[in-house]
């Protein structure tokens, strides 16, 4: 009999903490969920990095930023949005910015 208890509690407990963890974090705010937002941050995000660029162009670190941004790009125009917005974030940060979007 104790040893159904226990099983039972332990199924009960285990059941809760994955739907406790499967729970969406309602502090998530920096990732836009629709498809619209995505697109938005992309296009807002190339235009940081196209004003950020302009004044390092010859940066150590601006081949680096640009690999990530033509791949940021190229994901945004192909439907990954969210790819795109983490690579083009890397690549703001890489020179020196905070993402705006």
């Amino acid at each position: 009999m104790k040893i159904r208890t226990v099983l039972l509690a332990v199924a009960a407990a285990s059941s809760l903490s994955t739907a406790a963890f499967a729970a969406a974090n309602p502090h998530d705010t920096n990732h836009p969920s629709n498809r619209e937002q995505m697109l938005a941050s992309c296009s807002a995000l190339e235009s940081q990095y196209d004003g950020i660029v302009g004044g390092k162009l010859h940066a150590p670190k601006t081949d680096k930023a640009a690999g990530l941004h033509a791949q940021g790009v190229s994901a945004c125009d192909s439907n990954n949005s969210d790819i795109g917005v983490m690579k083009l974030e890397r690549a703001v940060r890489i020179l020196g910015a905070r993402p705006v979007a």
